[in-house]
Parts: C-alpha cells; sequence; structure tokens
C-alpha cells in the first residue's frame, strides 16, 4: 500500500514539475519578446501635416518590441504616396494610421511643372456644364487690342483638373449626369498661365476635346473682316455622318 502510494506521489510530483516548468518556459518566452529589439521608423524632425514622407523626414530606430507601436510603419513604402492627416513630433513613431489618400487634394492631382489656373465659366463658356474633371479643352479668345478684335486659339488640348470644387478622384457620379458650376480649373505651364493672365477679361470660350484627341492644330487668328468674308462659304466635311 505504501508502495501504491509513493508512486502516486511521485506521479503527481513530476506533473507538477512539468507544468511549472512549462509555465515559466512560457514565462521567460513573452519577456523575450517583449525585449526583442525591433527597427522602426521615426521622425527624423518635425512633420508638417499635408507631407509626403521621404526619406530625409525619418531614421531608422531600434527599441524593445513591447514599446512597438500595432501601427509602426517599418518601410517607407507602406505609406508611399499618402499624406501626413495630423503633425508628427521629433523622434514619434512613424504610424499607418496617421497618413491617408492624396486624392482629395488639388495640389497632389498636378504633374510637376503645371499650376493649377482658375477660369470663371458660366453655361456658354463652360460648354454647358458637360466638361468633367480629366477631360481636355482647348481655350478660343476673342482678343481686342489698339481698337481691332481678333478670334484666335489661345491653348489647345489642357488637362481639366477640376470643375468647381470636384476632382477627377473625388467624382461620384456617373459623367451622363450634369452637374452645374461657375469655375473650371486647368492644369497649365507657367508660360501658359501667363498668356491665359494676359487676356483676362476678354471673352473666353472652353471647347471640349474628344477622348484620345491630342493633335495640336495650326490656326491662324482670325480678324473681324477675315471672319466676316468667310461667313456662307463652307467647308465639306470629310468625315461620313452616323
Amino acid at each position: 500500500m505504501n508502495k501504491r502510494a509513493s508512486i502516486i506521489a511521485l506521479i503527481v510530483g513530476l506533473s507538477a514539475g512539468c507544468i511549472c516548468f512549462f509555465l515559466l518556459f512560457q514565462k521567460t518566452s513573452e519577456i523575450d519578446k517583449k525585449t526583442t529589439p525591433v527597427e522602426i521608423l521615426v521622425a527624423a524632425h518635425y512633420i508638417p501635416p499635408g507631407s509626403i514622407l521621404t526619406s530625409d523626414m525619418i531614421i531608422k530606430k531600434t527599441i524593445p518590441e513591447s514599446y512597438v507601436s500595432p501601427s509602426a510603419v517599418q518601410n517607407i513604402n507602406e505609406v508611399s504616396n499618402l499624406l501626413t492627416l495630423v503633425p508628427i513630433s521629433n523622434g514619434e513613431q512613424i504610424l499607418s494610421n496617421k497618413f491617408g489618400s492624396s486624392g482629395n487634394s488639388l495640389a497632389f492631382n498636378l504633374n510637376s511643372g503645371l499650376r493649377a489656373y482658375t477660369l470663371e465659366v458660366n453655361e456658354t463658356s463652360g460648354v454647358g456644364d458637360l466638361i468633367h474633371p480629366g477631360n481636355h479643352v482647348d481655350v478660343i479668345a476673342k482678343i481686342t487690342s489698339n481698337k481691332s478684335q481678333i478670334t484666335t486659339f489661345v491653348l489647345q488640348d489642357i488637362e481639366v483638373l477640376a470643375t468647381g470644387q470636384k476632382l477627377a478622384q473625388s467624382e461620384q457620379k456617373s459623367s451622363d449626369v450634369s452637374e452645374t458650376y461657375d469655375t473650371v480649373t486647368l492644369a497649365l505651364t507657367p508660360d501658359q498661365a501667363e498668356t491665359l493672365m494676359y487676356i483676362d477679361g476678354q471673352p473666353i470660350r472652353l471647347l471640349l476635346r474628344a477622348p484620345n484627341d491630342d493633335a495640336i492644330v495650326s490656326i491662324s487668328a482670325k480678324s473681324d473682316s477675315e471672319v466676316i468674308s468667310r461667313i456662307g462659304h463652307f467647308i465639306p466635311s470629310n468625315k461620313t455622318r452616323n
């Protein structure tokens, strides 16, 4: 009987020892994991909101895993082309939840070298409110100078960045649905912007171009007498009507 009790006690003791060893090993593993060094990105200096992260704005830092935020960024590509939504302090961890899309920012819809130029339009000069962001237009104007008038194409194949405050990325309704606007914002080079500013106040109209039509045509400016002389003289179209 004593022998049997001794065996049972031994088994219980070994079991208890195994359980204690397992719990101790598990606890030690958890401690090791929390102290494992992890490399993350932190701000090299203050980063204002509305910034796109670049390599000179961040430095790599190794800290214990227990201090790493679940949203911490370890590779700058994780937030590529995204904007900072809030300011980031010097030395602060770079967190993915502090970045957002640049789609609704006009500045980030511009290609390098171009400028956003806004024209005031009405239903007539704005093609009946049927222009949409992403379309391309020509600009035609009637210019009065030194008591003479000319009609001329001022710009051709210009991208429309916005109609009113609507950008291409923010369009949610079908392009078949007309929405009113009283301004159109164009993507211009500095030289084109200067030209358009020079004729500010002159009658201007936008001409909507067909998709994929990027041809630039050479048309000389027309004076009043030249336009009048052409009235009634029609040039047959080479295109067949549907």
